[in-house]
C-alpha cells in the first residue's frame, strides 16, 4: 500500500499545508500541484514533491513531474497549460505519453475524479478557495490492487471517497 497526500491551490496559507502534514505523518508521499505563492524553497513546502502554478513565480518550480509507485506512474502538474478548465483530454493525453496511469492536477479548485482513456484524472480541490458548492478540500491517493480518493475537508473529516480500478 502506497499513501499520498495530494493538496493544491492554498495561496499563500501556510497553516493548511503545515496542519495537513501533520495530521498525516504516515504518508507515504506529499504532493503540491502548485499556487502555494511561496518560493520554491520555503520550508513549509519541504515534505512535498511540488509543481508551479499560475501563480507561483519562482521559476525553481517544474511545470511537470512523474513519480514512480508500486502501481504505476503519477503524472502531475498545476493544470493551465492543459486547459483543464475546458477538459481533461490533454491532461490525459500527456500522462499517457509519460506512461501513466494516474494525472493529478490543481487550478481549477474543484474536487474531481475522472477516468479518460484508461487515465485516472484527479484534482483535490483548493484547500483554501473553494470554486463550487463543495468546501475547501485537500485528498489522500491510497493505492493497493484497488485504489480510493478520500477528500477532507480543512478540519480533516472525510467529505467523500471513491474507488478506482488501476
Amino acid at each position: 500500500m502506497m499513501k499520498i497526500v495530494v493538496v493544491s491551490d492554498n495561496h499563500g496559507n501556510k497553516n493548511h499545508l503545515i496542519d495537513i502534514i501533520s495530521m498525516h505523518p504516515d504518508a507515504d508521499q506529499c504532493i503540491h500541484l502548485g499556487d502555494s505563492e511561496f518560493q520554491f524553497h520555503d520550508s513549509v513546502l519541504k515534505p512535498f514533491i511540488k509543481v508551479g502554478g499560475n501563480c507561483d513565480f519562482d521559476m525553481n518550480y517544474p511545470k511537470e513531474a512523474v513519480i514512480e509507485t508500486p502501481f504505476g506512474q503519477c503524472f502531475f502538474t498545476h493544470g493551465h497549460f492543459y486547459s483543464v478548465n475546458r477538459n481533461r483530454d490533454n491532461l490525459a493525453q500527456k500522462a499517457i505519453e509519460k506512461n501513466c496511469n494516474i494525472a493529478l492536477y490543481g487550478h481549477t479548485h474543484i474536487m474531481n475524479v475522472e477516468l479518460i482513456d484508461g487515465v485516472w484524472c484527479i484534482n483535490p480541490g483548493s484547500i483554501s478557495q473553494s470554486r463550487d458548492h463543495n468546501e475547501e478540500t485537500y485528498a489522500i491517493l491510497t493505492l493497493e490492487q484497488n485504489a480510493k480518493v478520500t477528500y477532507y475537508n480543512q478540519n480533516h473529516i472525510k467529505v467523500e471517497e471513491i474507488s478506482l480500478e488501476i
